[in-house]
């Protein structure tokens, strides 16, 4: 079998076991069933030693399927909303900057993380550069990408969960259009946010395809040049791969590394979501935003993961992705200068 047959094969077998998880997950009433299902499926399935894995093309025209999904709930209001938004961001800026070294100290003290690997470790976001960084700084690499692993997949699983318990409506999917709009019409949109994702790519934006596709998706609906959005089956359909995308994240990593960090990861993530709530309701109050749109904004989740959460949870999507974006540019900043720093000494030894 060529490589191309067999990567499409295990795409085919990872997007088998993300459906049925889909299946179980919407039997059993479970919020935000496409997404979470699926993870936890595919979570699973790799934890048994299945090999799992998404292609990245497929992988990369579920973000741009998403994107226009998404980016067709911005409304008129989303505008009115950005003279509120600076308050908020000064908000998220701050959360940024100091997670990282609050969870440091507890991943240090409680499980004997060393201190640059677990600065690594506790970054809320931005998983390609903190692995760049680590393989180039010398650090064991398996606790931190476990850790932004388990971080997605928690939250994945525990906010829509959580929004259900406290009165918010989430159905198994996306929120559906009134009105679908016209292939006709979408197919120039696709076109056009894989050429926007392209230039944002150029610019080294945070995932370009998604957010381009959000962009063309919210101007098109905007200007009135497109009504409606995606048939529900395109957007629910995504949402299974994407589920099956977060549970792919594990493969590779062994049970005895899952299951000797699984409670520091949770504890990682109850500690930074405790930081997250406070600093949002802070942000909530002094800027007049609903409180669940920006709690959902500065949760420590995944961009892609955290934007169909707040778009499943009924908040402003344009709100949301920008304050994640605003995040992973600040954590950007902020690991530059650790590597700065850290690269000046030499690093411990790898003790994995």
């Amino acid at each position: 079998m060529t490589p191309g047959l067999a990567s499409l094969r295990l795409s085919a077998q990872t997007l088998a076991i993300g459906a049925v998880g889909a299946l179980l997950a919407w039997a059993l009433s479970m919020p935000l069933a496409f997404l979470a299902g699926p993870a936890l499926a595919v979570a699973c399935a790799s934890f048994a030693g299945v090999s799992v894995n998404i292609h990245n093309r497929l992988r990369d025209t579920c973000f741009v399927l998403i994107g226009l999904s998404v980016g067709g709930l911005v409304t008129p209001a989303s505008l009115d909303a950005v003279a509120k938004w600076p308050v908020a961001f000064a908000l998220l800026a701050a959360l940024t900057l100091v997670t990282p070294y609050i969870i440091r100290e507890l991943l240090c003290r409680g499980f004997g993380f060393s201190r640059p690997e677990a600065f690594l470790a506790a970054a809320p976001g931005h998983l390609s550069m903190v692995v760049a960084l680590t393989e180039s700084l010398g650090l064991p690499l398996v606790r931190p990408v476990l850790m932004a692993s388990f971080r997605v997949l928690i939250l994945t699983l525990t906010v829509p969960l959580a929004a259900t318990l406290v009165g918010v409506p989430i159905g198994p999917g996306l929120p559906t259009a009134p009105l679908i709009t016209s292939w006709l019409l979408i197919a120039p949109q696709i076109v056009a946010a894989v050429l926007l994702g392209w230039v944002l790519g150029k610019l080294k934006v945070p995932a370009p395809l998604l957010i381009g596709a959000m962009t063309v998706g919210a101007g098109a609906h905007l200007s009135g040049l497109a009504e409606g959005g995606m048939p529900p089956w395109v957007a629910q359909t995504v949402l299974v791969i994407m589920g099956s995308l977060i549970g792919s994240r594990f493969m590779g990593i062994s049970l005895r590394a899952i299951l000797s960090d699984f409670s520091a990861a949770v504890l990682a993530v109850l500690g930074s979501t405790a930081l997250a709530a406070l600093f949002a309701l802070a942000a909530a109050r002094a800027s007049g935003l609903p409180f669940l749109d920006v709690l959902i904004a500065f949760s420590p989740g995944g961009l892609e993961t955290m934007i169909i959460v707040g778009a499943a949870a009924g908040a402003d999507p344009s709100f949301v992705a920008a304050a994640h974006v605003s995040r992973l540019i600040v954590l950007a900043v902020l690991l530059s200068a650790f590597a700065i720093r850290h690269g000046r000494t030499p690093p411990p030894p790898d003790r994995r």
